[in-house]
């Protein structure tokens, strides 16, 4: 019990159905051979499944429900010829038990063919031109030796037209699967089950075919046709048997080895076929062999010159397609190009705008200092003391803007000079913490400073001291009142490390890697409309490369971020400059 409950609910009629009628059938062969038992057994497997086939269609609905109806009735005149052939004892041929078996070849067919048409099949020509040579060469393995030597045989004339029209059906039953095979329900259960079904009729009609007097109840043939009984009933049940009858789409059919395979055994049949024939000392049979290898080859050459052309085609698409390719990595280069040159250009503005309102603004800022000076003869009042003093605070931060564009244009420019010198990375840092603290104070923040002795490092005052004062204030921007900010150096053997810690908004997912990018803006930022350009890490990226040094950002544990400045002892050489520095 515990093996069907792990079997899913929807496939355990089918599975139990096939059990059963696996046991039943291996019970068959327990009965005395040829006793009344054993052919009453026999027409009950047949008569249950073709009901089974009829339960199936009830069971799981298929869209068309008529190709499994017609196997139903194909496999219940079966049970009939079988019922007949008990009761009369092989009777003599043509026997109404032989019309019933007929008939119900015609059925299975039919089924066949419409489950074809529905699952769109009929529409793969180059396809079903290979389930017609698969065909032809089993209709002439089926006339030359099976109804060959029926026709010309002894009998009377419907005798031997009967004898003959059951290898005629098999060979429909198979064009009929072959068929079938050029669609993609071969990867259905359901089919698999109906192909297990189909090869054990074809076999036992085969084996049946090339000896009929060595048959009798009871033989090993019996089992395959009650195996047939058992899978195509099986193959109704299964729920995957609604696919069989939907069109599903197909991939255009490849050049493969068991292709090209296919149509060499197909070409070998004609041949193979008049040698078996002659060591046997039999009939040749001339005129059904050319026919049936004119028939191949002339199929099977049409077929190989669809492949070529499909390779043909394939060839020139690829050809247009690198063509396609070549031009797009041209104009893709071009424009390349053309995007480098307007970066370029842009740079160059950049530098030039924001030189010309340096001087300006140097200007604006010392007639302001001048006008704040006290004054004895001309004092102000409070109120205009108050827009003199908003005035400097935005002339500042408008200089302190253009000197942070002139310093990216110098960075693109491949012109950043550095004026190194020994200094202690300790005291560097706590310059920078002791210029900040006043600001740190206003935001309502706590700014700590640790280090571990003497850091002696080769590097430019001015640029590390820009760089320390830039992420200081970017903690102290981005830290919410009450908050921490922790800056640290040691130093080791290989070098010195700085960090600048905060408990602010932290950083998005994937965004690390993206703050020190050119006008980069954090997600966090921009909804928290925390004003911004971001140029300060790009900066402080291009100040720490310049001395040879890397910068990292990631998230802090308990939120916020931390900034690690990782330089060596000793900065990397500088370039001599060549032109006076645009940033004062």
């Amino acid at each position: 019990m515990d093996v069907i409950r792990r079997i899913p609910r929807d496939v355990r009629p089918a599975w139990l159905f096939c059990g059963v009628g696996v046991v039943v059938t291996g019970m068959y062969f327990l009965l005395q051979r040829g006793a009344t038992s054993q052919s009453v057994l026999y027409d009950v497997i047949g008569v249950t499944s073709a009901l089974a086939i009829a339960a199936g269609v009830r069971l799981n609905g298929p869209a068309s429900p008529l190709p499994w109806l017609l196997f139903a009735l194909g496999n219940l005149l079966f049970a009939v010829a079988d019922i007949l052939f008990n009761i009369f004892v092989n009777p003599a041929t043509p026997s109404s038990a032989d019309y019933f078996y007929l008939a119900g070849y015609v059925f299975l067919v039919a089924g066949l063919v419409l489950l074809l048409v529905h699952a769109g099949g009929h529409h793969r020509v180059p396809a079903l031109g290979e389930a017609l040579i698969v065909t032809l060469a089993f209709a002439l393995f089926q006339w030359v030796f099976l109804m060959a030597p029926l026709v010309r045989g002894e009998g009377s004339v419907a005798h031997r037209a009967v004898l003959t029209a059951y290898p005629a059906a098999d060979t429909l039953l198979l064009a009929g699967l072959a068929g079938f095979f050029v669609t993609a329900a071969w990867r259905t259960v359901s089919f698999q089950l109906l192909v297990g079904s189909l090869a054990a009729l074809l076999v036992a009609d085969e084996v049946y075919g090339l000896d009929r007097n060595a048959y009798s109840n009871g033989s090993w043939i019996d089992g395959m046709w009650l195996l047939s009984y058992v899978l195509w009933a099986t193959a109704a049940l299964h729920p995957s048997m609604r696919e069989l009858s939907e069109p599903r789409r197909v991939r255009r059919a490849r050049v493969s080895r068991w292709r090209i395979g296919l149509l060499v055994a197909a070409l070998m049949t004609a041949p193979t076929v008049l040698l078996v024939q002659w060591i046997r000392d039999a009939p040749l049979e001339v005129p059904a062999v050319v026919a049936a290898a004119a028939l191949i080859s002339g199929i099977v050459m049409l077929r190989l010159s669809g492949i070529l052309r499909a390779l043909e085609r394939l060839r020139l698409r690829e050809r247009a397609a690198r063509g396609e390719a070549l031009a797009a990595q041209a104009a893709l280069a071009e424009r390349n190009i053309r995007l480098v040159e307007a970066d370029q250009l842009k740079d160059e503005f950049v530098a030039l705008i924001s030189h010309d309102l340096r001087t300006p603004l140097t200007s604006i800022m010392g007639y302001i200092e001048l006008a704040l000076d006290p004054d004895e003869e001309a004092p102000l009042d409070d109120e205009h003391r108050r827009y003199l003093e908003i005035v400097s605070r935005n002339s500042e931060r408008l200089l302190h803007l253009v000197d942070n564009l002139l310093f990216v244009a110098r960075v693109r420019a491949g012109k950043l000079v550095l004026n190194l010198n020994e200094l202690d990375l300790g005291e560097l840092a706590a310059e920078a913490v002791q210029a900040a603290r006043p600001n740190a104070e206003r935001a309502g923040l706590t700014l700590s400073l640790e280090s571990n002795g003497p850091t002696l490092v080769e590097a430019d005052h001015a640029r590390l001291l820009t760089l320390l004062e830039n992420l200081i204030s970017n903690a102290i921007k981005f830290t919410p009142r009450d908050g921490s900010i922790d800056v640290r150096a040691f130093g080791s053997t290989s070098g010195a490390t700085l960090e600048v810690s905060d408990t602010g908004i932290g950083l998005a997912p994937g965004e690390a890697e993206l703050v020190f990018d050119r006008f980069f803006r954090s997600r966090n930022a921009m909804e928290r409309q925390i004003s911004g350009t971001g140029l300060g890490l790009f900066i402080a990226r291009s100040i720490v490369e310049a001395h040879g040094g890397k910068i990292s950002a990631a998230n802090r544990d308990g939120g916020g971020t931390t900034f690690r400045i990782e330089l060596p002892l000793r900065a990397a050489s500088q370039p001599a400059s060549d032109t006076a520095e645009l940033v004062a």
